[in-house]
């Protein structure tokens, strides 16, 4: 089956006699689906669409079985899992904890309503970081994840669309400011901060040892020395075919979600540089995201679906899906 029809089946199962589904403000045109980002577990796909949080079957990746849709009012941006509980980025709207124990009957556990639009999310310990678009981070305690408390922010100039902690270290990706570097405290409280210029629009991050690899939009990928977390240096950038969205590190291979263009396999050549080896046709999608586990490169690839190839060796990546299906 095509990824597409499946996430497509995900949104018409739920559509009115009038071909609209409805969720509180929001309208959502079914014949439209999108998909922007999915988290992996144990072959089991948490993706990120226009109606919310849709669940996969993946085991099979060249045939994606469709398991539930849980409707959300916004198209989910990013998903998260830690534990049993899915959060889920939802621009203006904040962010959804839905219990997934059973991915069959998913149910909300609650609402977080954020400040700005949730664009990325990240967890240490119980910490949940929001990366919230124009009024930069906001973090919050999770140890109930029933009652989310407030615990701070970060704010600067740029739009964040990425987050996540490394080595104890909270890495911002803060649009035109490029790459902030955060130290948070046991408390949930950002306690300092450090910024490098990346050059371009920084959007997300992948990390390996002391390197840290950006997507940093039409500047393509950005790759910062990140050994003394107080003095992030830029060291090279290499350019993508079109916009560079997402981005993972996968066993020497860095993977760029590249917008029209697919996908970019770059090889890291240590310490400071990566050489571009090919780019992977995605069937005429959008590359929004990537994601590299078990084995498998996933990609978020907008109105086409989720599209999987197999990176058993990852400098010759090979596609799952036939596209004639």
């Amino acid at each position: 089956m095509n990824t597409r029809v499946v996430i497509l089946s995900l949104i018409v199962c739920l559509s009115t006699a009038g071909g609209v589904v409805a969720l509180e403000n929001a309208v959502i045109d079914p014949l439209k689906p999108r998909t922007f980002h999915l988290t992996v577990r144990d072959g089991i796909g948490f993706v990120g669409v226009t109606a919310g949080l849709g669940i996969l079957d993946l085991r099979n990746p060249g045939e994606p079985v469709e398991i539930s849709l849980v409707p959300l009012p916004q198209s989910a941006t990013f998903t998260l899992l830690r534990d049993d509980v899915a959060f889920v980025a939802q621009g203006p709207e904040g962010v959804y904890l839905v219990d997934v124990a059973d991915p069959s009957t998913p149910n909300i556990i609650t609402h977080i309503d954020t400040p700005g639009s949730a664009m990325m999310l990240d967890v240490e310990h119980n910490t949940l970081v929001v990366a919230d678009g124009s009024v930069g981070v906001t973090l919050f305690d999770i140890t109930d994840p029933h009652h989310p408390k407030l615990t701070g922010r970060g704010e600067w100039e740029g739009y964040c669309r990425g987050a996540r902690f490394y080595l104890h270290e909270l890495y911002v990706c803060a649009g035109k400011t490029g790459l902030i570097v955060l130290e948070v405290d046991g408390e949930g409280k950002p306690r300092r901060a450090v910024s490098c210029t990346t050059g371009g629009d920084a959007r997300d991050i992948a990390f390996f040892k002391k390197t840290a690899f950006v997507a940093d939009g039409k500047f393509g990928v950005s790759i910062v020395d990140i050994s003394e977390s107080t003095n992030p240096r830029l060291l090279h950038t290499a350019p993508v075919e079109d916009l560079a969205h997402g981005i993972a590190f996968h066993d020497g291979i860095v993977f760029v979600a590249d917008g029209l263009e697919g996908v970019g396999v770059f090889e890291h050549r240590a310490p400071s540089s990566v050489e571009h080896l090919t780019q992977l046709y995605t069937l005429g999608g959008y590359a929004n995201k990537v994601v590299a586990a078990d084995g498998h490169l996933y990609v978020a690839n907008d109105f086409k679906g989720v599209l999987v190839f197999d990176i058993d060796d990852p400098r010759r990546p090979r596609r799952l899906m036939d596209p004639a299906k």
